[in-house]
């Protein structure tokens, strides 16, 4: 079979060619608020681990399956921005 070289007009194939991009600035995937969350979620989990010193078989595992099942996934999916309050910068950005 023999290959073609260009591809016909019309068609949806990319020719291979890349666009030239600038470098992109680096957005590190958690912010300051991710960090706040942690360090919550953090002393659920000590708390948890406090409480059991002093032999509550209740409170503490709930504190501890709270913090580690609950609060770290939350921080892990969570985007940095709550639905119902835009950051400064997304009211900044808006014009009428």
């Amino acid at each position: 079979m023999a290959r073609r070289s260009q591809s016909e007009p019309g068609s949806t194939r990319s020719s291979g060619r890349r666009r030239a991009t600038g470098p992109q600035k680096y957005v590190p995937p958690f912010r300051g608020s991710h960090y706040r969350l942690l360090a919550v979620v953090l002393g659920v989990i000590l708390l948890g681990f406090v409480v059991l010193a002093y032999e509550s078989i209740t409170l503490a595992p709930l504190l501890m399956v709270s913090g580690y099942c609950v609060g770290i996934p939350i921080i892990l999916i969570w985007r940095g921005r709550f639905p119902w309050a835009g950051s400064a910068n997304d009211r900044g950005s808006r014009r009428p």
